[in-house]
């Protein structure tokens, strides 16, 4: 397939492009076997993976249920079963019943690309993936990322990472790391001992109302400008000399926060007023009542992005245009 101007490949009901070979051309034209058995294989470990993280109090994988559909839409027959004789399970069973019967097919339009030794995709510019829902990545050994700037997520809702056996690792060459939680708690819990060095510096703690300090029933309280020091058994200090003066103190500012987007978050179903069909696939613009402009694409339930507002506020969704190009308005 070579062409000097476009090109195009197009199947209403799946395509399947394939690098496994069939000796002969004796097989199905859409003998999916292969990729059914690689979609299975992902399925078990991943829904084996997301059991072991709910079971740890973490996020299981959303996506497995997409991934399992995968599958079971590569197995469903494609003729009409109802002929006598034969086996009707294969392509040549078919042939020798006149061209009825059935032969492996899709149950839905997919589109399936699998290949026994590898695949690549390349470019010198840019690779974008876009789904209306769920993107889900399984790997049986390895995924590796590797880029010669940045690595940016942006997410709505939020990021779990979960790790079964070897641990996390985070480092940073150069540069700060920087962890905050910008409108609520931030909490480090382990099973064995906690252990914060400062190999060069110093360890800063401050806190604008209180810090406890528990162990053993014994406390140490700084709160309100006074110091509690309570123990159940012995307090026992020491030191060369000791100064017990009036009372002084050491002002210490604290890092101002950005006020979180919200809490106010919603979406929007686009429907055509007069028919009700969802609006699929269609460029919007959004004007809240403070003036904010969000412009966006609807998914293929007809779904904008969420919008976040800081109040309950009336909101002007405009259509830019649509991928039916059909008329009517929104309802």
């Amino acid at each position: 397939l070579r062409t000097d101007a476009y090109g195009a490949i197009r199947a209403n009901e799946g395509l399947y492009l394939s690098s496994w070979g069939q000796l002969g051309a004796s097989g199905d034209q859409l003998d999916l076997r292969p990729a059914f058995q690689q979609l299975s294989t992902a399925h078990e470990m991943a829904e084996s993976l997301s059991q072991s993280a709910a079971g740890h109090n973490a996020e299981p994988l959303e996506s497995n249920e997409s991934l399992k559909k995968a599958g079971e839409d590569t197995r469903s027959p494609y003729g009409n079963s109802e002929v006598a004789g034969g086996d009707q399970s294969t392509a040549r069973g078919a042939v020798d019943s006149g061209g009825r019967g059935q032969s492996p097919g899709l149950k839905a339009p997919w589109l399936h690309a699998a290949a026994p030794a590898g695949m690549t995709l390349s470019t010198p510019e840019s690779t974008h993936l876009a789904q209306g829902h769920s993107l889900g990545v399984t790997s049986g050994e390895d995924v590796s990322l590797a880029t010669g700037r940045h690595l940016i997520a942006s997410v709505s809702e939020k990021l779990s990472f979960f790790v079964q056996q070897a641990g996390i690792k985070l480092f940073a060459a150069r540069g700060r790391v920087d962890l905050q939680a910008q409108s609520d708690n931030l909490e480090a819990t382990a099973r064995h001992s906690v252990d914060v060095t400062s190999s060069d510096q110093k360890i800063d703690l401050a806190a604008a109302e209180e810090i406890l300090l528990v162990s053993g029933g014994a406390y140490v309280r700084l709160k309100g400008g006074n110091i509690e020091i309570h123990a159940p058994g012995k307090v026992d200090i020491k030191g060369a000399s000791k100064s017990f003066t009036g009372g002084t103190n050491l002002m210490r500012s604290m890092s101002d926060m950005p006020d979180a987007q919200g809490p106010f978050e919603e979406f929007f179903i686009l429907k055509d007023k007069s028919s009700g069909d969802l609006i699929e696939y269609a460029r919007y613009r959004v004007e809240t009542a403070e003036g904010n402009v969000i412009t966006g694409r609807s998914d293929g339930e007809g779904k904008t992005q969420k919008i976040l507002t800081s109040q309950p506020e009336k909101m002007k969704i405009t259509i830019l245009d649509r991928f039916d190009d059909a008329e009517g308005e929104l309802s």
